[in-house]
C-alpha cells in the first residue's frame, strides 16, 4: 500500500528547514519502504501496510528540533479527493485534517465559509477559492483555528503530482 505523509510547516522561507535527503533517510530508518519525496514542502511517499503518526512525529521532533504535525493519506483516499467534481474546478485546495470533522464543526464551516467546499471522508476539505490562496481568508490557518485541530494544505496541482508519483 502506498501512502503519503503530509508534513505541516516545513521549509517556509528560512523557517523550519528540513533537508529532503535526510527526511527520506529518516523514514527509511523507521522501516518504511520505497521512500521518496515530492517538492520541499514535506510530501513523503512510502510503501507499507501500516504507519504510526505519533511515531513519525516523535522522530521528526527528535531529529529536527521542532514540532512537525503530520497527516497521512493513502493513494485510495487521494483518488477519492481527485475524483470529486469540485476538485476539477479553478483555484482548488485541499485541507488535510488530523482527525475527523464533527457535525458541529461542519455546521460552523457552513455558516462561515462562503466559497464552495465539500468534506470528503469526514477528514479532508476540498475548497474552490474565489480569490487566490494568498488573498483569501480561507487558508490552512483559518481552518485550523475554526476547527481547533492541525491540518495541512496542498493545491490541486500538488495533489495530482503526488498521485502521479504513487503509480
Amino acid at each position: 500500500m502506498t501512502s503519503v505523509a503530509l508534513l505541516r510547516g516545513i521549509n517556509l522561507g528560512k523557517k523550519n528547514k528540513v533537508d529532503m535527503q535526510s527526511l527520506r533517510a529518516l523514514f527509511e530508518q523507521m522501516a518504511y519502504e520505497n521512500v521518496r519525496t515530492y517538492i520541499q514542502t514535506g510530501n513523503v511517499l512510502f510503501d507499507g501496510t501500516s504507519y504510526n503518526i505519533h511515531h513519525i512525529e516523535t522522530h521528526l521532533r527528535d531529529t529536527y528540533g521542532f514540532e512537525i504535525p503530520v497527516v497521512v493519506r493513502t493513494k485510495q483516499e487521494l483518488l477519492e479527493i481527485q475524483q470529486h467534481p469540485i476538485f476539477s474546478k479553478e483555484q482548488v485546495y485541499v485541507m488535510f485534517l488530523e482527525k475527523d470533522i464533527s457535525d458541529e464543526q461542519l455546521a460552523l464551516l457552513d455558516e462561515l465559509v462562503e466559497d464552495e467546499f465539500v468534506i470528503v471522508n469526514k477528514k479532508d476539505i476540498i475548497i474552490s477559492l474565489t480569490k487566490n490562496y494568498h488573498q483569501t481568508k480561507y487558508t490552512n490557518t483559518f481552518f485550523e483555528k475554526k476547527l481547533a485541530m492541525h491540518s495541512t494544505a496542498r493545491n490541486q496541482n500538488t495533489v495530482n503530482k503526488i498521485l502521479d508519483k504513487m503509480e
